[in-house]
Parts: structure tokens; C-alpha cells; sequence
């Protein structure tokens, strides 16, 4: 069973934090507080009395001053919650001689690295394994029990079946009752015509996502020479060909392909970070975090 904690990884990261830029219920426990307004021991600003408010929190020497009732509000510290959604499809555990690991092995340690950084940092999180469908869900947790279970899950997961992506977002949406931050980690080798409308329906619940696009080297660069066989990474069939014939088809096809997906990503608000596997990972990551953190202050 492969182990995707990797101290090395977690040490280049672990001085930077996970942030979100469009969390509207909470932040960082401890680190950024929720825009909601609770009672705690900061105070955030007053609000005139409406009936039905609790009137333990009447400022008394704002009446005497004003003579009109105010509310004191304060601000609620809370843990961000995270979903990681972590696509299993076939395709995912290809691997090519150029890479050191497969994308499925590489999203996992990503996916690993940032969930021991929420635990640290007292968030929750949670796990949602899907290929055509939902396989494995973890609800969102902060212990080290629940992150091991997860580490569990993650390493036992086999590929067996295409990627549906935009039909797992609308699935798993509804259930997630709280807004935080959803991480959607995959190679996106699915139809792109509904992702746009899955992706709207986490905006429009408040929602933060990020999107990781995990990519072999060889998808990337279509290197292949000479007579071949082509085999379909999701059981589509093979084909015999001159791959020079196809490159410049395919590239034009793998461009169009993900602009469609950044495109959505632009018009919500949404971020799309790209994940070749032959990259050092602790470097994409800390780049990643870094860029993130500067992006919040």
C-alpha cells in the first residue's frame, strides 16, 4: 500500500498556510476570522437594535450617550472547511517513462501534504474519491484519527472507471451545508460542456474552489514518433497511426480543451493551477501556497 505523506514536501510548506479568497463563513482558526458577525471576545463593530435580538448584548453606554438601543458584534473565529475531491478515473494512473510518478500518485501527495497542513492549522477536511462516480466520502474532520483513515482511503483506491466530473460536482454540492473551500484535484479528461454549469452551482452556494490540473509530460508534449498503437487512458479503444500526423491536432485540441475549463474558472472567480508530474512538487506547492497567501493580505 504507497505511503503519500512525504516529510520533504512538508517541510518546504510548512511555514505557509491554505487561505481562501472567497470564504465567506469562515477562515483560519486562529489566522483570519469569519465576515460573519457571532459573539466572541472581539469586538467588530455595532448595529442597531432590531426586536428579536438578544438583549445580553445591548450596549448599555451607547443607550445612555444616544438614547436608541445598539448591538454589540463581535467577530466569530471558525475553522474553514475543505472538501478535496480527488478524481480515481483510469487515466489517472497513467504514468510515462518521463515521469516519477503517475498522476494519480502525484495528486495524492499533493492532496496528502495540504491535508496534514489543514490538520495542523486545526481546519477540517474531508474527502470525495470519484470516478464516474462518487466512490469513497470522508465528511470533514480535524483529528489525526480522521486523517489517517483518509490516508487509508487514498492509498487503497484503484482506477476502474472514465472521469465525471461535472456529474460529481452537482452530486456532491447539495451536501455540503457549510461554505469553505472545495479542491478538486484531476487530469479533466472528461466533457467540459457542463463543467461551467457544476462550477456555477458552488459559486452560487459561496463556495471557494481551486482547481489542480494534473498532467503527464507526454499529454503535455505529444512526443511520440513513428508507426504506433495509441490506447485510450479510459478504455476508448486503440488506434493505429503516424502520431506526427496527429500532434498538431491534438495540441489544438488540448489547448481548446483547457481554455474552456480556465475560462469558467475566470468568469467565477475560481482558480486553475496547473500540475505537470515531471515538476518538483515542493516547489509547484510552495508556489502555489505563496502565491495565495500574498494574494489575501
Amino acid at each position: 500500500m504507497p505511503d503519500y505523506f512525504d516529510p520533504h514536501i512538508i517541510g518546504r510548506i510548512k511555514n505557509l498556510t491554505v487561505r481562501s479568497q472567497r470564504l465567506v463563513e469562515s477562515y483560519m482558526a486562529g489566522m483570519h476570522t469569519s465576515r460573519l458577525r457571532g459573539i466572541s471576545t472581539d469586538f467588530a463593530q455595532h448595529r442597531q437594535y432590531v426586536p428579536g435580538d438578544d438583549p445580553r448584548h445591548l450596549d448599555w453606554k451607547a443607550y445612555a450617550k444616544t438614547d436608541r438601543f445598539f448591538i454589540k458584534e463581535y467577530e466569530a473565529e471558525t475553522s474553514m472547511k475543505v472538501h478535496f475531491l480527488l478524481d480515481s478515473s483510469q487515466s489517472m494512473f497513467f504514468k510515462s517513462d518521463e515521469a516519477g510518478m503517475s498522476k494519480y500518485d502525484y495528486a495524492a501527495t499533493v492532496l496528502t501534504s495540504l491535508a496534514y497542513m489543514l490538520m495542523q492549522q486545526q481546519d477540517t477536511f474531508g474527502l470525495v474519491v470519484f470516478d464516474d462516480e462518487v466512490r469513497s466520502f470522508l465528511p470533514p474532520k480535524g483529528s489525526g484519527l480522521h486523517f489517517r483513515n483518509m490516508a487509508r482511503v487514498i492509498s487503497e483506491t484503484e482506477g476502474r472507471m472514465q472521469t465525471g466530473i461535472s456529474r460529481t460536482l452537482r452530486n456532491i454540492a447539495p451536501q455540503l451545508k457549510q461554505r469553505g473551500l472545495v479542491v478538486v484535484i484531476s487530469d479533466f479528461i472528461d466533457d467540459t460542456d457542463d463543467l461551467g454549469l457544476s462550477l456555477g452551482q458552488l459559486s452560487s452556494q459561496g463556495q471557494d474552489v481551486i482547481l489542480f490540473h494534473v498532467e503527464d509530460p507526454v499529454e503535455r508534449e505529444f512526443p511520440f514518433v513513428g508507426q504506433s498503437i495509441l490506447s485510450g487512458l479510459e478504455n476508448e479503444g486503440k488506434l493505429l497511426c503516424d502520431p506526427r500526423d496527429l500532434r498538431n491536432a491534438y495540441l489544438t485540441e488540448r489547448d481548446e480543451h483547457l481554455e474552456t475549463i480556465r475560462s469558467a474558472c475566470l468568469r467565477l472567480g475560481f482558480q486553475l493551477e496547473h500540475m505537470p508530474t515531471d515538476a518538483p512538487m515542493d516547489e509547484i506547492l510552495s508556489g502555489f501556497l505563496a502565491m495565495r497567501m500574498k494574494r489575501n493580505r
